[in-house]
Formats: structure tokens, C-alpha cells, sequence
């Protein structure tokens, strides 16, 4: 069991043990939910949606015509979107 005090400003300091076991460094974001034990925190991988829509633009700009149905296209780019938060994550 791993205890942590609500400091002044509600601030908490997770314990480094924990904190190594989801390679949680300074800066990273967690999602809080209220479920039925108490509060879950989960790490949350945050997108600039402006810079990536750029990089999108930039990329189909420079790629050639597919003949690919474009929903085929999308999926192996949300794959690709998946593949690279898992490997973050560690």
C-alpha cells in the first residue's frame, strides 16, 4: 500500500515506486476519475491538433496518389497513432 498526504493547494506527491512502474516523469498528463473505490489516475498522452493536422498536410502533400480506399489509409494511421503511445508508455 502505497500512501500519499494532501498537501496545501491539494497538491500529492505519488510515490517514486509507482511512479517508476508507468515511467511517469515530470510534465506528463493524468486523467482523474471518480469510480466506486476512490480516484483512478491514468496517464494521458496529450495531441496539439493544429501542429498535427500541419504534419498531416505536410505528408499528404508529398506523398503520391493512393489507389487505396481512404478508410483503409485511416486505419492504418490510427494503428500507427497506437503503436506509438504503447511504445511511450514503455
Amino acid at each position: 500500500m502505497s500512501l500519499v498526504t494532501v498537501k496545501p493547494r491539494f497538491q500529492i506527491t505519488l510515490p517514486a515506486k509507482l511512479r517508476e512502474q508507468i515511467a511517469l516523469r515530470e510534465g506528463d498528463v493524468l486523467d482523474a476519475v471518480l469510480v466506486q473505490e476512490g480516484i483512478l489516475l491514468r496517464p494521458k498522452a496529450l495531441v496539439d491538433k493544429q501542429e498535427t493536422v500541419s504534419q498531416l498536410r505536410a505528408l499528404f502533400a508529398q506523398a503520391p496518389a493512393d489507389p487505396r480506399d481512404e478508410s483503409l489509409i485511416m486505419q492504418e494511421v490510427i494503428g500507427d497513432i497506437a503503436a506509438h503511445r504503447a511504445a511511450k508508455r514503455g
